[in-house]
């Protein structure tokens, strides 16, 4: 019943009549973006994993009370030759492009004399100046048109930074308004580039760059007003098969008996400080702030393996898949003794953390959203959570027969209070076997209006929400889509 979630929909459609129970708040205005693999083969070839699928923006619009909808398929170089040919252009997440021996040799020396140029970004939605990009984990970043989700094509920074990986997660300060992310290259040095872009330019500035013996992976990080801190896990990257153009997955492993450090940066002099901690992988971080001469960061945190083994697509559509599950854990580091302590906030299976980002991202907070397991047997998330970090207290929504995406929070325009808005999820109804647009009441958790769409959308990865202003300029508001990639 839930396999259709993670079927194909090659369908591009454009609707503005739907059936819609409840009431859209009046206030809200701007594009909800969705960004994910939805085309799962072609040709010959059966996509192994969840992540190899071809990219598809879904756009829920709204202005005062109306909604349309729109999905297109991103026109990357990986879906215009793949459908050109009739084949896969290039290995995907955990798909080699062909079974060949011989054709997986050519492909490996092809690409390490081209330098390869994967760019199904399939991961995430955010904004450079006034350009809207998708992204994934590589540098290669695809411009599209807001209004109607049309490819523009490569997105190119006015700068000469290079690296060969990017996370797909990167962060805005709220106060100086900079876009903040982290660049991999790779060499007889591992290179890890911290930069900012200053509002309204496209021009890349290096703010550290640290240097690694091996290459650590890391999918997220955090920033405070202060810091930027990276998390360096044993979970580490093969730079010579990735250089090859191997898929991915098979570029990843867990060492065993090995620390991971929290590598802290600070913004204004470039120091850097390494701190111990014990083995442990974060996909994605949920807050970080400053108290005296402690940094407190709350990451969703997993022990041993590789997470993303088991999103095969033949683990997710069996009877009974199997899932690492995390925990919600709060690290105190002190900045004088360079020591860190953790405390487990939440042991419950959770994962896609969200904040009302632009009021407290980096500062003391109050709560966080996921999408939620209400037990360890189910297939999916079934529920979606609010915790109260402050007291321990939690919410859930649930709903029968579905299954919730990521939930983005978008605030009441110029409230002051922390929870005052509403969640958005895209979610899967195995009774009808099509998707819709759910949306709470986030302070409540209650359903305040869902929009149902007649068709199956496949489980996406990540969104962001666009807001419109009164002069009728988009705005995002926040770049970071905290969420399982």
């Amino acid at each position: 019943m839930l396999s259709k979630i993670y079927t194909s929909q090659l369908d591009e459609k454009t609707l503005e009549d739907f059936t819609i129970t409840g009431d859209i708040p009046p206030w809200l205005s701007g594009s909800f973006i969705s960004n994910g693999p939805a085309q799962f083969e072609i040709g010959n070839t059966t996509f192994n994993h969840w992540f190899d699928g071809f990219a598809m923006l879904k756009k829920f619009e709204f202005d005062a009370g109306h909604v349309t909808f729109q999905n297109r398929f991103l026109r990357s170089e990986q879906y215009v030759k793949s459908h050109e040919n009739n084949k896969l252009f290039t290995n995907e997440f955990g798909t080699y492009a062909s079974n060949s021996l011989l054709d997986r040799i050519k492909h490996a020396v092809n690409t390490l004399r081209s330098g390869g140029s994967y760019d199904n970004c399939n991961v995430n939605i955010s904004s450079v100046a006034d350009c809207f990009i998708a992204m994934t984990e590589s540098t290669n970043v695809i411009e599209f048109d807001l209004s109607d989700l049309s490819t523009i094509g490569p997105f190119k920074f006015k700068d000469r930074l290079r690296g060969h990986t990017q996370l797909a997660h990167p962060h805005i300060d709220n106060k100086t308004g900079e876009t903040i992310n982290v660049m991999t290259e790779f060499g007889k040095e591992i290179k890890y580039h911290i930069y900012k872009i200053k509002p309204n330019s496209k021009k890349r500035e290096l703010i550290k760059t640290y240097i690694s013996a091996k290459p650590f992976y890391m999918h997220s990080f955090s920033i405070t007003a202060n810091y930027v801190i990276l998390f360096k896990s044993p979970f580490m990257m093969n730079q010579f098969r990735l250089m090859l153009g191997l898929p991915f997955n098979s570029c990843v492993s867990w060492q065993k008996n090995t620390p991971s450090y929290f590598i802290i940066i600070d913004r204004k002099d470039g120091s850097v400080r390494e701190i111990e901690a014990e083995p442990f992988l974060c996909f994605h971080s949920v807050n970080a702030y400053e108290n005296n001469h402690e940094l407190l960061l709350d990451l969703i945190c997993y022990e041993g393996g590789n997470p993303y083994a088991e999103l095969t697509l033949a683990n997710l559509k069996s009877e009974h898949p199997e899932f690492h599950h995390g925990e919600l854990r709060r690290y105190m580091i002190d900045l004088n003794t360079l020591r860190a302590r953790k405390e487990i906030l939440s042991t419950d299976s959770i994962e896609f953390p969200r904040l009302n980002y632009k009021k407290i991202n980096g500062e003391n907070y109050n709560f966080m959203y996921t999408a939620a397991m209400t037990d360890r047997n189910q297939k999916l998330y079934n529920a979606l959570q609010k915790n109260n970090i402050q007291t321990g207290h939690s919410l859930r929504f649930e709903k029968a027969n579905t299954y919730f995406g990521e939930a983005v929070f978008i605030p009441k325009p110029d409230s002051p209070i922390e929870d005052d808005g509403i969640l958005l999820s895209i979610v899967f109804n195995t009774k009808t076997q099509c998707s819709s647009l759910v949306m709470l009441d986030a302070q409540t958790m209650q359903q305040r209006a869902e929009i149902s769409l007649p068709f199956h959308l496949p489980l996406g990865l990540h969104g962001n929400f666009f807001s419109r202003t009164k002069n009728n300029v988009v705005t995002p508001l926040s770049p970071q889509v905290q969420s399982l990639i």
